[in-house]
């Protein structure tokens, strides 16, 4: 085959267009320190670079933000279901106090006033919140789980569904028609009959809120019997302004208490509904105070809200069974729950219990502080030379002795039964917290299962598109001195034509 000049020169100015082309690819490289620079270099490493670089976000994403914030989640939910539990501790060391009856009458006003005070702290943690969201309050995040001031609570009315366990009856004795130092004159003037005080045994079911309102038609009880029939009870409404009656009930009959949410049933009505399924009680309550539970938070109801042009506007609310898990993912298709509800560990049975043993110290005062009173009216010169008011005044006196005994036995009664109650809720805190710190356990498992694969796919993305920079560098090298061959050889092998001397 022959061979020209022109042949020679084109191989040669092509084999030094590919000498430079490498020496610019390898320039590339060093300066970037990436193989590619686009995608037709090499489509192989551009396709697996996409993989590995949406893997490493997805993790970097675990890893830096979702992880942490389910952390931080978690760590503010275990202190404070740990604050609810501590209080519930307090309540319980009291109660081993009142079944001793340990207390000073001097002492029984603060001790009124820290159980309040320890009811309130347990409610209060409801209201916990991390980065602007109610932990406990379920989906409803923006939402807290009580009324944390006037306003939250203003122009709501709510109708309550409320199915009560039979289990949860309480027979307690209780006292009527109370020493009323007060009356001493209406007594001794015949305008009013004096009444011994008296005890009845009762069964008591607490429903969950207090201050009802107190209409015929703002109640309704149904008991879902154990043969699925249902029986509807008719309750008579009592005060508790009226101590001689308010607790006198009919052996087939049940009394309502607004004023304390209280059902107070009879012995023979009690034995009939005490094995049924559920007491269900329709109820409404219009006014709440500061601190109190949302009721769309734990019952079926409905809500009222009184609106700016004076409508009112209604609301269902229904409470999920399956609970409401807010969910994180933590890894590919991996999520944890890290809400806990306030519903399943801060309930209303602890403050109704509170409450109970703040009314039985109480009571307690009450009651010397009228057998205080009866001692001052026996010194008063308006009573001390009457023969007749000295001796009413000796009887309410030993009447008020005698009710003072049955109260403080009532109390020592209940603080000694609410050990037990106060047990039980600490194990119900318990197990939420348990639950909590598993979950807590898990996702610090996950997190080094997480930091791992990171490290991993962040070498498997360097490597896919970084290059060695001393290898490219000793490359390029090369590569410039095969450019500057070529070029000293293309330049001798180039030789003159005929054309150079025309």
């Amino acid at each position: 085959m022959r061979v020209t000049n022109q042949m020679v020169t084109s191989g040669s100015l092509r084999n030094m267009q590919k000498s430079m082309q490498r020496v610019d690819n390898l320039n590339n490289q060093v300066t970037t320190g990436k193989k590619i620079s686009a995608p037709s270099e090499d489509p192989v490493i551009a396709i697996r670079a996409l993989k590995l670089r949406t893997t490493v976000d997805q993790l970097d994403q675990y890893k830096n933000k979702n992880i942490p914030d389910a952390m931080s989640w978690l760590d503010t939910t275990q202190t404070s279901i740990q604050n609810v539990y501590d209080r519930l501790q307090d309540v319980y060391y009291y109660c081993e106090q009142g079944a001793q009856d340990t207390f000073q009458t001097k002492d029984r006003h603060t001790i009124i006033d820290e159980l309040q005070e320890l009811k309130d702290a347990i409610y209060r943690e409801g209201g916990t919140t991390y980065a602007g969201r109610y932990l406990f309050s379920g989906y409803k995040t923006e939402t807290n789980l009580i009324f944390q001031d006037s306003a939250a609570k203003e122009g709501l009315s709510y109708n309550i569904n409320e199915s009560i366990d039979p289990a949860k009856f309480v027979g307690k004795t209780v006292v009527l028609n109370e020493v009323n130092a007060d009356s001493i004159n209406d007594i001794l003037t015949g305008t009013e009959t004096y009444t011994a005080p008296s005890t009845n045994s009762v069964y008591q079911l607490r429903l969950a809120y207090s201050d009802l309102d107190k209409g015929n038609a703002d109640i309704t009880i149904n008991v879902q019997n154990a043969d699925g029939s249902t029986t509807m009870l008719t309750p008579v409404i009592k005060s508790v302004a009226d101590t001689a009656t308010y607790y006198d009930v009919t052996d087939g009959g049940v009394n309502y208490i607004p004023e304390t949410g209280e059902l107070i049933f009879g012995k023979n009505l009690y034995n009939s509904v005490k094995n049924a399924q559920s007491i269900d009680v329709n109820y409404n309550k219009s006014q709440f105070a500061v601190g109190d539970l949302r009721p769309e938070m734990y019952f079926n109801c409905t809500q009222s809200a009184l609106q700016s042009d004076g409508t009112i506007k209604k609301t269902e609310f229904t409470v999920d069974e399956e609970g409401q898990p807010i969910q994180y993912e933590v890894n590919f298709s991996q999520y944890i729950t890290v809400n806990a509800q306030g519903k399943d560990f801060i309930l209303h049975d602890m403050g109704n219990k509170i409450d109970d043993l703040s009314n039985s110290v109480q009571s307690v005062l009450d009651v010397e502080d009228t057998i205080s009173r009866l001692k001052e009216l026996k010194e008063d010169p308006q009573y001390k030379n009457n023969p007749n008011a000295m001796k009413q005044l000796d009887k309410m006196l030993s009447d008020a002795d005698v009710e003072l005994a049955q109260k403080r036995e009532n109390m020592q009664k209940l603080f000694g039964n609410n050990m037990t109650n106060f047990q039980n809720f600490m194990e119900t805190v318990s197990a939420v917290q348990a639950k909590v710190g598993t979950t807590y356990s898990k996702l610090e498992l996950i997190e080094t299962r997480v930091t791992e694969q990171y490290a991993n796919f962040r070498e498997l993305k360097s490597s896919n598109e970084d290059v060695e920079t001393e290898e490219a560098a000793i490359e390029m090298y090369q590569a410039e001195l095969v450019y500057e061959s070529a070029l000293a050889t293309t330049s001798s092998v180039i030789k003159k034509t005929l054309l150079d001397y025309i």
